[in-house]
C-alpha cells in the first residue's frame, strides 16, 4: 500500500513540474517582444509607463480645445429701429470692440423710405452674450434664434486621420530615400505618397474650418426702419387705424415718388415719339395726294 502511495504521489509531482514548464513566462515574453511595436495609439504606451488614464487619453501634440468640447453657435436677431443712418456705424464699432470682425453686408432702401439691413458678423465665443446686449441698445429685439451644433467628433477624428496619414508620409518618404531599385517602384512610392499628401491637405482644411466656426460665433443681425414705432402690444382699434393710414400714406407717397420718376425718365424719348408721329402723318398725306 506504502509502494503504491508512494508512486501516486511520484506522478503527481511530475505531471506539476510539467505544467509549470510549459506555463513558464520565458515563452509569453519572447512571444510579446517579438511583436511589432505600433506608434498609433499613444493611449497604450503612456499607459505601459505607469501614466494616469486622463493624460494618455488625449497626445502630447494635440491641441486641447477649452473644456474639451468644439460645438459651432449660431444666432439670429432681428430689430427695429427708428433712425437707420447711425446704425452701420454703430455695429462696426461695437464688432471692433468684442474683437470680431463683419463677414458680409447688405443694405436695401434709401433716405425717406423704410430701410433694412442685414450684416453677418463673427465674434469670439466668449462674447456672445456682451454682443447681444450692446444689439439690445440699438433698437427694439422683435426675435432671438440661436442654434448650436456638436462637432467634437468630427473634430477629434479628423485630428487622429492627420496624425496617421502623417505617419504614412514619413514611411513612404523613408522607403522613397532607400529605394534604389526599378524605376516602376519608385515611381510608384511618389504616386502614393501624392496621394497620402493630397488627403493631408483636405483634412487640415476642413480641421481648420471647423476651428474657424467653434471659435468665432457667427450672428446674422436683420434691422427694419420704422419712423415713430411702438412697440407691438396687443392693438387697439385706435392703434390699427393709426398703422393702416400710415401704411397708406407711406404707400401713397411711394408710387407718386416711382410716377414722377418714370415721367423724368421718358422725357427723353418724347421727342422721338412726335418725330415718329410726324413722320407717319406725312407719309398719309403723301399717299393720299397720289390717290
Amino acid at each position: 500500500m506504502t509502494t503504491h502511495m508512494l508512486a501516486a504521489w511520484t506522478v503527481c509531482i511530475a505531471a506539476m513540474a510539467g505544467c509549470s514548464a510549459k506555463s513558464s513566462p520565458d515563452g509569453e515574453l519572447s512571444h510579446y517582444l517579438s511583436q511589432p511595436v505600433e506608434t498609433a495609439p499613444a493611449t497604450v504606451a503612456s499607459s505601459a509607463a505607469g501614466a494616469a488614464p486622463e493624460s494618455a487619453a488625449i497626445p502630447a501634440n494635440a491641441e486641447v480645445p477649452k473644456e474639451g468640447r468644439r460645438i459651432v453657435y449660431r444666432a439670429e436677431v432681428e430689430i427695429i429701429v427708428e433712425r437707420f443712418d447711425p446704425l452701420p456705424d454703430q455695429i462696426a464699432a461695437m464688432v471692433k470692440k468684442f474683437g470680431g470682425f463683419v463677414s458680409a453686408s447688405n443694405l436695401v432702401g434709401s433716405p425717406g423710405s423704410r430701410r433694412t439691413g442685414r450684416w453677418v458678423i463673427r465674434i469670439p465665443v466668449d462674447q456672445f452674450q456682451s454682443v447681444l446686449a450692446a444689439i439690445r441698445q440699438m433698437g427694439e429685439v422683435r426675435s432671438i434664434n440661436c442654434t448650436s451644433d456638436d462637432v467634437t467628433a468630427e473634430y477629434f477624428d479628423v485630428e487622429s486621420r492627420i496624425r496617421n496619414k502623417k505617419q504614412e508620409e514619413d514611411r513612404l518618404l523613408k522607403l522613397l530615400a532607400e529605394a534604389t531599385g526599378k524605376l516602376e517602384e519608385v515611381l510608384a512610392v511618389e504616386k502614393e505618397l501624392s496621394r497620402v499628401r493630397g488627403e493631408i491637405e483636405q483634412a487640415q482644411g476642413r480641421l481648420r474650418v471647423m476651428k474657424d466656426l467653434t471659435e468665432l460665433t457667427t450672428v446674422t443681425i436683420t434691422a427694419t426702419e420704422i419712423k415713430n414705432y411702438v412697440p407691438e402690444q396687443t392693438p387697439t382699434f385706435r392703434t390699427r387705424i393709426r398703422r393702416a393710414w400710415s401704411a397708406s400714406i407711406a404707400n401713397c407717397f411711394s408710387f407718386l415718388q416711382a410716377a414722377s420718376i418714370c415721367a423724368v425718365a421718358s422725357v427723353p424719348w418724347l421727342g422721338v415719339l412726335l418725330v415718329v408721329i410726324f413722320v407717319f402723318i406725312g407719309i398719309r398725306r403723301l399717299r393720299r395726294r397720289r390717290q
